[in-house]
């Protein structure tokens, strides 16, 4: 009539079976994620830009030999990224490798970063689809592998919404709430545009719910002490214990406006930044499969002590977006700007497919996954080909002076040193100089080498499959050859 009852050791047999499930489940799960972390960087794979990272390098090489250093511009006074670049090259020297494991340093830490909080809130198989997918994430992968801020500044953002999100008015709870706000006040020297998210704490603060105000006091404490530093650290420097924000402030009069219109489908401004999200490379499906989930209200299955953190994230990602949307003529509508947006809604779909069936689980991740990678595969890996043509002949020609565009030479600076040159020289060409130019722009005289744009990552593959003559010619040139063909040439009488 009733069961036999279980003896000890069946019992700890059985526990024991549940924890070596839990470990095999577990070891999959990161297996899977490594892989796609690997499968994004390859196909992702960018590296030095020449562009931002060169300020960052100069702002870390100056930590690294003439400290204490206030910074001389708006890349520079950016202390977590040219800190951390700093150690970086301190540690595996000052070449392309630094550059590069200091961008994977914050990819991962933003992967592990938004893993742990899905884990946090929701569970673990949340938390392991969470960092699959945003490991593959393009805007995430776009700044995976050149160093940027991006990044750094996203995982302080949302360890801060993970503290604080956490924290309550017990003693615990108050250091907790005050170490969200230490992460705060690292996301704004990072950049200021963090301020924006936060402005939600303002509102939160009024009310009182759902976190309380002492809780909030806390955490505005402990931002203070993050930003009150850095401004004594300035004072005591310069003498301008506000320097950093007035470089930032004049930093608007040098954005280029028409980068809007890289990438963005726009039809009018009011709306223009959902279109952002919904039509976007640089989130592919993502915030489409976030509609969905939002139909479920996942989140209200959630007991209600892990409920906030995720709602303050949430809450601090809407605050950002109506901003940037609101601030569109003092802003660019980079994808980056909506990179908070983003990552809440990779949450947000993760507590979703945790609860969904197995089998409509597996078919969702992997069109999001492989819809992810493929966006990643057709960027174009070589946006600075001119100039990486002009090194390749400056290397292949040691003895030869190379003129190219100004802005190339400019560009090259860092690579020339690593290189041990100083054969380049900026246009007009002296006689006897070697000319590195498009080839649809190239001088008359003798063509010595050509350099043609690499592919795409998609467009080597079906190139290699031999399909590249079934691909319409409206896209062929975006997919084979992204950027222009490059000639050496030595003019006639040089």
């Amino acid at each position: 009539m009733f069961p036999p009852r279980r003896s000890r050791s069946d019992k700890t047999a059985l526990v024991e079976n549940d924890g070596a499930s839990c470990r095999v489940r577990a070891a999959t799960w990161f297996g899977l994620v490594v892989v796609a972390m690997a499968a994004a960087l390859y196909v992702g794979w960018i590296g030095f830009m020449a562009s931002d990272d060169s300020l960052y390098h100069a702002g870390a090489v100056r930590w690294l030999v003439d400290p204490p250093f206030a910074g001389s511009d708006h890349w520079s006074t950016r202390f977590p990224l040219t800190l951390t670049f700093a150690a970086v090259i301190a540690v595996v020297g000052n070449n392309f490798a630094a550059f590069a494991v200091t961008a994977m340093l914050f990819y991962v830490l933003l992967v592990v970063v938004v893993g742990g909080f899905a884990a946090a809130v929701g569970s673990p198989r949340a938390g392991w689809i969470a960092a699959l997918l945003t490991a593959t994430l393009p805007v995430v992968v776009s700044h995976a592998t050149t160093v940027s801020v991006d990044l750094i500044e996203a995982a302080a953002l949302v360890v801060g919404a993970w503290l604080l999100g956490s924290s309550r008015e017990d003693p615990g709870g108050l250091l907790r709430a005050g170490l969200g706000g230490v992460m705060f006040g690292t996301a704004v020297l990072c950049r200021e545009t963090s301020v924006l998210p936060l402005m939600v704490l303002g509102p939160l603060f009024l009310i009182g719910r759902p976190l309380p105000r002492r809780v909030l006091m806390a955490c505005g404490i402990g931002a203070a002490m993050v930003l009150v530093g850095e401004a004594l650290f300035q004072y005591a420097l310069t003498g301008d214990p506000l320097r950093r924000y007035a470089i930032a402030f004049h930093h608007d009069e040098h954005i280029n406006r028409a980068a809007n219109h890289e990438g963005n489908f726009l039809l009018w401004a009011p709306i223009d930044p959902l279109l952002v999200l919904l039509i976007n490379d640089d989130f592919g499906l993502l915030f489409w499969i976030a509609g969905i989930a939002c139909v479920g209200r996942c989140w209200t299955r959630l007991p209600v002590a892990r409920r906030a953190p995720f709602l303050l994230l949430a809450a601090m990602a809407g605050s950002s977006f109506i901003l940037v949307s609101a601030l569109y003529a003092k802003l660019v509508l980079n994808p980056r700007y909506f990179m908070l947006a983003a990552l809440a809604a990779v949450i947000l779909v993760a507590l979703w497919l945790d609860r969904i069936r197995a089998w409509a689980r597996i078919m969702v991740l992997a069109v999001l996954v492989s819809t992810n990678l493929l966006l990643v595969s057709v960027g174009n890996a070589h946006p600075r080909w001119p100039m990486e043509a002009l090194l390749i002949a400056a290397e292949a020609h040691p003895q030869a002076v190379v003129a190219g565009a100004p802005n190339d030479v400019a560009r090259s600076d860092i690579p020339m040193a690593f290189l041990r040159q100083t054969n380049i020289r900026p246009l007009p060409a002296q006689p006897g100089d070697l000319v590195v130019a498009p080839a649809t722009h190239a001088p008359k005289g003798v063509v010595i080498a050509r350099y043609p744009s690499p592919p795409t990552r998609l467009g080597a593959l079906l190139r290699w499959l031999g399909l590249e003559p079934l691909v319409p010619s409206a896209i062929s040139r975006r997919m084979f050859a992204p950027s222009p063909e490059m000639v050496l040439v030595r003019p006639q009488g040089g």
